[in-house]
């Protein structure tokens, strides 16, 4: 009886036990494919030969991370070109009228036009020297809430062979749409998730490729001895 009992406990552990681990292995599962769906509608538009719904999240951490972006500001130099333009307008003008006004031919009106015409491309050349100090690099910073996945996927040839890949993956969680890899790849917690999880990137060949293959070269080797033997045959028939 009370072997009885102890198989019943033993029983009920593994039970309890087979729960726990399934439960956790949904959890996982749940965490794992939370962006499943994006990642293959990403695949789909941007991967030539993408096998539908072949991706498959190998892992996935979510953290809030801050982003920098390096821009040109051109502000101070587009207030400068609108000053240098404004100052170019008055002095041609006067410039123009001044001349005029000794002119004689029209021969000096044609002198005067083309030495404020010269007068102008000189001061342009002068400014477009100068507008290089008005450019301004600036850094960005935003934080984002980021999704950061490795994925495994496939692509499909000649409707055949298919051929295993991997990417990493970066999403915004609260904008719901994937950030640009370059725009992401010097932050700390990409590189860390990346060096991390680095074995993923090792794809194997799909072994099925190996065996079509061989089936392929077996048929056109057996295809051609199985004519000769035939029209063999019929020729001592």
């Amino acid at each position: 009886m009370r072997f009885l009992q102890k198989l019943s406990v033993i029983g009920l552990s593994i039970c309890i036990m087979s729960i726990v681990f399934s439960s956790a292995s949904m959890a996982t599962k749940i965490v794992t494919e939370e962006h499943l769906d994006a990642v293959n509608n990403k695949n789909n538009k941007e991967v030539h030969s993408y096998k539908n719904d072949s991706a498959k999240i190998l892992a996935q951490e979510t953290k809030t991370v801050l982003i920098k972006a390096e821009r040109e500001d051109k502000s101070l130099l587009e207030k400068k070109t609108k000053e240098f333009e404004e100052k170019m307008k008055m002095e041609q003008i006067a410039f123009i009228e001044e001349g005029l006004k000794k002119a004689i031919t029209l021969q000096d009106v044609e002198k005067v036009k083309s030495e404020a015409a010269n007068l102008l491309k000189k001061e342009k050349e002068l400014f477009k020297e100068e507008s290089k100090k008005y450019e301004k690099k600036v850094i960005d910073t935003e934080k984002v809430n980021l999704a950061m996945i490795s994925s495994s996927y496939k692509t499909i040839k000649d409707d055949f062979f298919t051929f295993n890949k991997h990417g990493f993956y970066y999403y915004d969680v609260n904008k719901n749409e994937f950030v640009p890899n370059n725009k992401v790849n010097s932050t700390e917690e990409v590189k860390e998730f990346e060096k991390k999880h680095q074995e993923d990137t090792i794809v194997k060949d799909n072994p099925i490729n190996t065996l079509i293959l061989f089936v392929l070269i077996g048929s056109l080797c057996v295809i051609p001895l199985f004519i000769s033997n035939r029209q063999t045959r019929l020729e001592h028939n």
